[in-house]
């Protein structure tokens, strides 16, 4: 476990003292970026959720004392995604295949009022779809 005061470099993957997980530098604030360690659930099932609900669900996430989780951008998704195979990432997202709806995760970036950009974590694969689809959700603080 690794935190701020602990001399050695962070290294992605390794998990925070709040229970977050280190996920690199945000290209988009240059700082440090966090990520949840798990998809959003409901009980005790993933859930698949629309833009519009995924975002609620961020204004109400808190972890470790900290209430400022967000939907990531394009950009930190697929940090999310290059990153998804390290220390306390590994396992923890949906990779279930190409026809398989939870294995693609909901960005923050839109192109046009109906659209946000996914990212699917089997293969990497981007595409925009319909804010209103359901997909996985990663939250990220940072």
């Amino acid at each position: 476990m690794n935190d701020s005061t602990n001399k050695e470099p962070m290294k992605i993957g390794d998990k925070m003292e709040d229970g977050t997980v280190y996920a690199g530098i945000s290209p988009d604030t240059g700082r440090a970026m966090y990520a949840a360690p798990a998809d959003v659930h409901f009980g005790d099932a993933r859930a698949r959720l629309s833009l519009g609900k995924a975002k609620w669900c961020a204004k109400q996430f808190q972890l470790g004392g900290k209430d400022d989780f967000r939907i990531p951008s394009w950009r930190e998704l697929n940090e999310l995604f290059k990153s998804k195979d390290e220390g306390a990432l590994k396992g923890t997202f949906n990779t279930a295949g190409k026809d398989h709806r939870g294995s693609w995760y909901t960005s923050s970036s839109t192109d046009h009022v109906l659209a946000v950009w996914q990212q699917r974590f089997s293969d990497g694969a981007v595409n925009n779809y319909d804010k209103f689809d359901v997909s996985s959700v990663r939250l990220v603080r940072g």
